[in-house]
């Protein structure tokens, strides 16, 4: 069986507990470096996971001949920088959301990805959730009719201090927004994939709770090509996380609470039933397991460099028209 080795950059809370133990758990893939900076952290989180090599310099990584694809799980700024190092290493990426600052560096690391023959994903891994897949069956099956809106609200217990890890989240110049940018990216993203194209974007972006550079307070409304419209919520600093998610048609609603639960609500005309559908023990599992089936077959990742600058274009007309 051919296996892809893989180089993870940046050791933060997503790779420690769930990416991480997601490659190792993938049977085609093999973890074989990680790099940090601190070298005190790499060396606890190597030693953790079993990880021979140990890179303090992402460069040094990247021209490694023994790793085929990296995870990049860093600040938002260094996603362009390292995706095309990567690539232009021969190596396949796979990057953490946000995909980068703004449009324009999409666009480059998507070219950069092609010309070298590498594949390049985005960790959307919200879109391989089994109540998501279940709402793409239930909105082609016309069974809540046509869809009329889409709503999300979400947020997180957020209360970092200046110099704690993460704390660029809050830094627009290090994560290119607040908790639009940070948390917001993932409902976008499931947004355009169900419903298509955009046509208007307005927003409103505040600091209520905290003081931070970046908001960490929006709501975002969206205009669809269809006519449908969707709401965004998105807050950092909030204690409880509703991770609500539905869809209102002409003929009934979806509605799930939190969005990566199991139970789904199907309320129509003819009366309201819930749905069971049992999440993966690890929600990075199968964003991982695509990837690697998308190296092995020579084929697109479910979530690629496109989708990931579409999902970029929607937060920046969102920030530019912002109040």
């Amino acid at each position: 069986m051919p296996t892809i080795r893989w180089g993870l950059v940046g050791c933060g809370d997503v790779v420690r507990k769930r990416v991480a133990q997601a490659v190792l758990d993938e049977p085609r893939s093999e973890l074989v470096a990680a790099c940090r900076r601190d070298k005190q952290r790499l060396d606890e989180f190597c030693d953790r996971f079993q990880i021979d090599k140990r890179y303090p310099r992402d460069t040094d990584l990247f021209t490694d001949p023994d790793i085929d694809a990296v995870y990049i799980a860093t600040p938002v700024k260094d996603h362009l920088p390292q995706t095309l190092a990567a690539a232009r290493a021969g190596k396949h990426v796979l990057v953490e959301k946000p995909m980068a600052m703004n449009v324009a560096e999409c666009t480059e690391m998507i070219e950069v990805c092609r010309e070298n023959d590498v594949q390049l994903g985005v960790a959307y891994y919200r879109r391989f959730y089994p109540l998501v897949q279940r709402i793409e069956e239930l909105l082609k099956s016309g069974e809540i009719g046509t869809p009329l809106a889409i709503s999300a609200v979400t947020s997180t217990p957020f209360a970092l201090q200046s110099g704690e890890e993460g704390y660029w989240r809050v830094i627009a110049e290090e994560g290119g927004g607040g908790a639009l940018m940070d948390i917001g990216s993932h409902r976008i993203n499931l947004f355009a994939h169900l419903f298509g194209g955009v046509q208007q974007v307005k927003c409103i972006c505040r600091n209520v709770a905290a003081n931070y550079d970046a908001e960490d307070t929006s709501v975002m409304v969206l205009g669809f090509e269809s006519g449908s419209v969707g709401t965004l919520q998105c807050h950092f600093g909030s204690a409880v996380d509703p991770d609500e998610f539905s869809i209102t048609g002409t003929l009934g609603r979806l509605y799930a609470a939190p969005l990566n639960g199991s139970e789904l609500v199907i309320e129509t005309a003819a009366g309201c039933r819930t749905e069971r559908h049992d999440p993966p023990p690890n929600f990075c599992g199968p964003l991982v397991t695509d990837f690697v089936s998308s190296i092995l077959e020579r084929r697109s990742p479910r979530v690629c460099g496109d989708e990931g600058k579409l999902t970029n274009a929607i937060i920046e007309r969102g920030y530019k028209d912002r109040t």
